[in-house]
């Protein structure tokens, strides 16, 4: 697994990680801002935060989950900023990945890696959980005073844990301590694949609205509460993930609505940004709180609170209710 390099590779992003929503954004999305902010785009909440949806995920692996991050986001970055990543896997060789990265530093790209957080140091998850998790190296150095390189990682990750916070950090680590969070991993750069089509405020924010009447009206959110109705250890776990990443989803969608609200006041949708704070994101972040609750319940052995379904429906509701109003009043308005 040694990676031998030979000089220093450095392209710095660490000092662009506050432009990164990272209270909002997962742990892969919040690395492809951030390197999208080191490549010179100058609006990195715009390609993540401007689509409202309800999408799910049904198949035999499980209760049902949302499509958060969608899986199209590689494409819609594509749109959207001119830039998407090239994903690679590592397959097992870590000492071939560093010497790639090196390679992509010296060009001064920064490198998003997938791994697992399980033996990520600078982490909570460090030795308590196994999950994927995301990160940017933003340089390497030469054997750092021992037989393995040394990497430069910043991690924008914003998030309260059960095992305590994660917060944005800049860190070195020595390649022997991170190597076995790499095996099975993947990462990627940025590559340039065309010039970037700003988005259509008033076509997104209705075609985003129809989305969601569409979910309700094809069952999308009774289905998400019917596939967790049993509230077993599995339902409750993936439940609480899913409200979870609705919870950031829509307070992040709300910065953007407030970004383009010069746009909204001439559709007539001036009040959307506050609907959005006042009914939408409260609801959701009850019912994540609820949902980890549940969760604390279901791993001390005793049942899951019913309560926690009511809220995730209180605020399902609430989508609705929301973008039945945003086409309600765009049609009177247009």
């Amino acid at each position: 697994m040694v990676a031998f390099v030979h000089s220093l590779a450095f392209a710095p992003c660490a000092a662009l990680v506050s432009r990164v929503d990272s209270p909002f954004l997962d742990c892969v999305s919040d690395d492809l801002a951030l390197l999208l902010a080191q490549a010179g785009v100058d609006d990195v909440r715009t390609p993540f935060a401007s689509r409202w949806k309800f999408c799910l995920i049904e198949d035999s692996s499980g209760p049902p989950r949302l499509n958060l991050p969608p899986l199209d986001q590689d494409t819609w970055l594509a749109r959207r900023t001119g830039f998407a990543p090239r994903w690679r896997e590592i397959g097992g060789d870590v000492g071939a990945a560093v010497l790639a990265w090196h390679a992509e530093l010296h060009a001064g790209r920064a490198v998003v890696v997938v791994g697992d957080a399980f033996h990520m140091p600078w982490l909570p998850y460090h030795r308590n959980e196994h999950m994927a998790h995301g990160f940017v190296v933003e340089g390497i150095d030469p054997l750092g005073g021992s037989r393995e390189p040394v990497l430069h990682v910043v991690d924008p990750y914003d998030n309260a844990t059960a095992h305590g916070r994660a917060a944005p950090v800049s860190v070195k680590v020595g390649l022997a301590d991170v190597a076995l969070a790499l095996g099975k991993g993947s990462w990627a750069v940025l590559d340039r694949v065309g010039e970037p089509a700003p988005v259509d405020v008033p076509h997104q924010v209705r075609t985003n609205a129809e989305g969601i009447l569409a979910a309700g009206l094809d069952g999308s959110f009774a289905r998400l509460l019917d596939g967790h109705a049993g509230l077993g250890r599995e339902a409750v776990e993936n439940l609480a993930l899913q409200v979870w990443l609705l919870a950031r989803d829509r307070a992040l969608h709300r910065l953007w609505l407030v970004d383009v609200r010069a746009e909204l006041r001439r559709m007539g949708l001036q009040d959307l940004p506050g609907r959005f704070e006042a009914e939408l994101v409260p609801a959701w972040r009850k019912a994540s709180e609820m949902a980890y609750v549940a969760t604390r319940r279901v791993h001390a052995g005793r049942a899951a609170p019913r309560s926690v379904l009511d809220a995730v429906r209180t605020a399902a509701e609430r989508e609705t209710a929301v973008a039945h109003w945003v086409l309600e009043t765009t049609r009177s308005s247009g």
